[in-house]
């Protein structure tokens, strides 16, 4: 079996944050986006399994990390994603469709299990394994009851959990059960997948239009393709988005199992000085917290000093220099310096610089 994950794109509904890093690099509660979903991949296939990313944004920065990191277990593979062209700078391509009929050359023939840099199921990812080798299909593929249909691609299944239809961000109300960022193609229907991918390929695109996965599967379906759903039944966190990530970042610190719960090492240590923490909080590596009130659900990232601050709801990145700052629900990137202000849902990205003082650092 090929694990195959497209993660050429921009990101752009996470800018500013991706203007420096992919989106799948962003770091929520102690560890980046694709550390949290590769750590669930290890515990589920075995050492030596093939990984395809399909890259294109950060592809330099995307591969070196990933090689120092995963190589020791995954057998990695890369392939680019090439743009289409640029707007202010940033590449745009040509959709999840074309992404995936790279992997082509690798798993025509072999099972392909595609899972998205930007969803990550609070389950394992076993239970889709097990209904593709337990039941009679021809693949599998992760959902999810939602209540805002209309921002996914959603399934309409039979009595025996059959996939009947699957419709890319419908209009009009069809199904609440959304797919959920994790696709399972069986060897015996990978050649047509493949072949419907590369005809979709050689149509023209229209302005803002992209190819994308959902008509080949419904086009498989039609077909004959006997195509299950795998319902999750806990959450499967989006962080597609700014208000979504600081979701995720909720339940990942809610579920999260920290050595040292009631950080006694850092008030003894004098990281934290006269200071009060509200889990849950993850704090990082080299921290300073002075004079402070931190939570709940902050994730902090290393390297950093934290300052006469009142801070809830947050992800803070690394590097970051926080003095007189009192806010919830914000997200504030890397090597960041922000002094003097009372402010909430603070958006910005990675080495920015607000203060109404005259000393920088």
């Amino acid at each position: 079996m090929w694990i195959i994950c497209p993660i050429a794109g921009v990101g752009k509904r996470l800018q500013p944050f991706t203007y420096s890093k992919p989106k799948a690099f962003l770091k929520v509660a102690g560890k980046r986006l694709i550390d949290h979903i590769l750590l669930k991949l290890k515990k589920t296939f075995q050492k030596g399994t093939n990984v395809l990313f399909i890259v294109g944004y950060k592809k330099r920065q995307i591969r070196e990390y990933l090689i120092n990191n995963y190589s020791d277990y995954f057998q990695l593979h890369f392939i680019e994603q090439k743009p289409l062209g640029y707007s202010a700078d940033s590449p745009y391509f040509s959709g999840l469709g074309d992404a995936i009929l790279l992997a082509k050359e690798f798993a025509n023939n072999d099972d392909c299990f595609i899972f998205l840099s930007d969803r990550l199921p609070m389950e394992e990812y076993t239970s889709i394994l097990l209904i593709f080798h337990q039941e009679e299909c021809d693949g599998v593929i992760n959902v999810k009851q939602v209540k805002n249909p209309q921002f996914y691609g959603v399934t309409v299944v039979d009595n025996n959990k059959y996939i009947k239809k699957i419709v890319e961000k419908p209009k009009e109300f069809v199904s609440s059960h959304a797919v959920s960022g994790a696709y399972l193609f069986g060897k015996k229907i990978t050649p047509k997948l493949f072949d419907l991918l590369e005809k979709q390929s050689n149509i023209e695109i229209e302005n803002g239009k992209e190819h994308q996965l959902t008509p080949i599967i419904e086009k498989l379906i039609e077909g004959g393709a006997r195509i299950k759903i795998n319902e999750m039944q806990d959450e499967i966190l989006d962080f597609g988005r700014p208000a979504s990530l600081l979701d995720g970042n909720r339940h990942l610190l809610s579920e999260i199992k920290l050595k040292d719960p009631l950080y006694e090492n850092l008030f003894h240590s004098g990281n934290i000085i006269d200071s009060k923490i509200v889990p849950p909080v993850f704090i990082g590596d080299n921290v300073k917290i002075l004079n402070s009130v931190i939570g709940p659900n902050v994730s902090i990232g290393d390297n950093l000093v934290i300052e006469k601050c009142i801070l809830s709801e947050s992800v803070i990145g690394d590097g970051v220099s926080l003095k007189k700052i009192i806010s919830s629900g914000s997200i504030i990137g890397d090597y960041s310096i922000l002094e003097d202000l009372i402010k909430k849902n603070i958006t910005i990205g990675d080495s920015s610089y607000i203060t109404t003082s005259n000393h920088l650092t």
